[in-house]
């Protein structure tokens, strides 16, 4: 097992140091030095080992100077970052980089990058990140982009403060620990439209209720006063200009609730394709989401992990920043999670108006489901995320709750413009 373990370490370390410690002047060193030293085994009569002695002193005393300097003489620096909080995958984001000099000395040749970044994130290297040289109490800002190919939440751990003097050909480097958070949200194409089957249930209490305590009533006019009415709603100035009593009259508003709730079950050994459309229903999730978020709707989100995930938004009460946090960090289930997620959706599905579904396939449970929130009242609307036939046919169901639109992964990643 330690064999093992050592031979893995190898195999990801030395191409890290080729990769990440070697100047284009250092790899040019380092094959002339592999190149030299496979010659020199075949014939001693041509002198080329004078090259292999000349490249492995040049390359011994960067490495030398380079990395004991900086572990044994260690730059006093401060560096901080501050990269955003949230970005989308797919996307970039560039961010200022604050280095600043404590010593009496000068420092050339500094390359700032992050440290011990995941495979998801990619550092864009460019000059903006090379300083030539940093004068004593010195201070600089460069430029830091980074690129991202997966979804999640992720933890930058620090910066990387790398010198390849004096012969640049090697960079000796010394890490600074300054922890980020950050959260990758899915791509999505934004909707054009969305169509949402009317309820007949409406949740009493209007777009006011979603900002404040209490009932909404909306005010539309006055009338006489009529016994049992409240003194409260006596409109004094008008009783003053009639001389009879008249009393402020009101009309109770009422807003949908949305539910949105995503299925994540993944089966254990499923193929690549089943992945992509995990994904590809997440994006799908946050568009409707996005969608949403732009009316006058309270949203209710409804995810299995495997935890189970339960969130209201509105206005007031959530952005659509809490709902892709939650989509950002959502992971499939390897066991069926209906039995656990339906519980709670009929718990709240008393005030919920539609309920739209979005699937990744369509089988017996699911179609319980469907029945059961249905009968309860609320309209449904669903889709199925696939790369491939569901299980079983949907058609026979569409009767029920309309037309069951499928979707792949390929048009998903094309842009569904109208849902």
């Amino acid at each position: 097992m330690k064999k093992v373990k050592y031979k893995s370490f190898i195999l990801e370390w030395l191409p890290m140091i080729y990769r990440e410690r070697l100047t284009g002047t250092g790899k040019v060193l380092f094959w002339i030095l592999v190149l030299s030293s496979a010659l020199g085994l075949y014939s001693f009569g041509i002198k080329i080992y004078f090259m292999f002695i000349v490249s492995f002193v040049l390359l011994f005393i960067s490495v030398l100077y380079s990395d004991l300097f900086t572990r044994f003489f260690p730059p006093r620096f401060v560096v901080s970052h501050n990269p955003p909080a949230r970005s989308t995958c797919g996307h970039s984001v560039s961010f200022k980089v604050h280095l600043r000099n404590l010593t009496k000395k000068w420092y050339f040749d500094l390359f700032i990058r992050e440290g011990r970044i995941p495979s998801a994130i990619i550092e864009k290297r460019s000059p903006e990140s090379y300083v030539a040289n940093l004068e004593p109490h010195g201070e600089v800002e460069v430029e830091c982009t980074l690129s991202f190919t997966k979804r999640g939440h992720y933890v930058l751990p620090g910066l990387v403060v790398q010198t390849s003097f004096p012969f640049g050909m090697w960079r000796g480097e010394r890490f600074f620990a300054d922890e980020k958070s950050l959260l990758v949200y899915p791509h999505f194409h934004p909707l054009k439209s969305l169509d949402i089957p009317a309820g007949k249930r409406h949740q009493p209490g209007g777009i006011s209720l979603t900002s404040y305590l209490g009932d909404s009533m909306e005010f539309i006019g006055n009338r006489e006063f009529r016994h049992g009415d409240s003194p409260r709603n006596i409109h004094w100035r008008s009783w003053a200009r009639l001389g009879k009593p008249v009393v402020k009259e009101f009309q109770e508003e009422y807003f949908c609730r949305i539910a949105l709730l995503l299925d994540t079950y993944v089966p254990p050994g499923s193929k690549p394709p089943a992945f992509e459309a995990f994904e590809s229903a997440i994006s799908i999730a946050a568009a409707i989401a996005d969608n949403l978020s732009r009316q006058e709707y309270i949203i209710d989100i409804f995810a299995a992990g495997p935890n189970i995930y339960y969130l209201q938004a509105g206005r007031a009460l959530a952005y659509l920043d809490n709902i892709l946090d939650i989509l950002a960090c959502l992971d499939r289930c390897t066991e069926p999670p209906f039995d656990r997620l339906e519980p709670v959706l009929l718990e709240n599905l008393s005030q919920i108006t539609t309920c739209i579904m979005v699937f990744l396939d369509w089988d017996e449970t699911r179609e319980q489901m469907v029945r059961t929130t249905y009968s309860l009242g609320t309209s449904v609307k669903a889709y199925i995320v696939r790369d491939g036939p569901p299980t079983v046919d949907p058609a026979p169901y569409e009767e029920l709750v309309g037309r069951i639109a499928r979707i792949t992964p390929e048009m998903e990643r094309r842009g569904v413009e109208n849902l």
